[in-house]
């Protein structure tokens, strides 16, 4: 499976593991025959968080997006405080998230959060958040749009270095199949606004305006979740 496949099967995934067979009739009468499954996630994440339905669609969206970051990638990313919410709402369908990692994503991208917080993880937190969306950037060709990327979960700022402006990252991804951004890979449309099942809880991505590590002045926040391609993940924070 290569980048491309990968992609595709994440965003045309609907959360149908999260819904029980005898739910079924229930849902699709509540939500409709498009994509119930996606609706009543939305719907469970905007009443428990309070977020409105527009919103928590596209959390979702963009909690898509994070999980295909960990998966191709070969170092550590973290989310922001929103996709934590939403992949903490995931990982609580204990049996559903099993098979979406075994059938769809072909991975166990584990969630381990941290026991005990350390003020010396802080600036490797800060570190791993830059290169997730400096990740993001290269492969979807925006930036993350700031509503859902910019708050972080970690508690405290660093004073943003001069070197982390401008410091790379190894954009092989030797872990996976493929080393071409997926941007490169849809050349006849907009990969951040495809519409997978008519798109009421599929396109969404849109434009970003996320400059959170790219100023020159002011301090940084800090993320405290982490995950690893390598053999999960793990999850700073509560």
């Amino acid at each position: 499976m290569n980048k491309k496949q990968l992609w595709l099967k994440i965003a045309n995934y609907h959360f149908e593991h999260l819904v029980a067979t005898h739910l079924w009739d229930d849902i699709i009468s509540k939500f409709g025959g498009e994509n119930p499954s996606s609706k009543a996630f939305a719907d469970k994440l905007s009443r428990k968080l309070n977020w409105s339905k527009k919103f928590a669609s596209k959390a979702i969206w963009e909690y898509k997006k994070f999980v295909y970051l960990g998966v191709i990638s070969d170092f550590s990313i973290t989310p922001s405080k929103i996709i934590d919410q939403v992949w903490h709402e995931h990982l609580l369908f204990s049996a559903g998230y099993r098979k979406f990692c075994k059938d769809v994503i072909e991975y166990d991208f584990d969630h381990n959060p941290e026991l005990i917080p350390f003020n010396s993880q802080t600036e490797t937190f800060h570190s791993q958040y830059f290169h997730t969306i400096e990740l993001y950037k290269t492969e979807f060709g925006i930036a993350p749009p700031a509503e859902i990327w910019e708050e972080t979960k970690f508690k405290g700022n660093i004073k943003k270095k001069e070197n982390q402006k401008n410091n790379s990252f190894d954009a092989g991804f030797s872990n996976y199949i493929g080393t071409n951004p997926l941007i490169s890979m849809f050349p006849d449309s907009d990969v951040n606004n495809l519409e997978f099942g008519n798109g009421e809880f599929g396109g969404g991505g849109g434009t970003g305006n996320f400059e959170i590590f790219s100023s020159d002045s002011g301090d940084s926040s800090s993320c405290g979740s982490s995950c690893s391609s390598s053999c999960g993940s793990s999850c700073g924070g509560d």
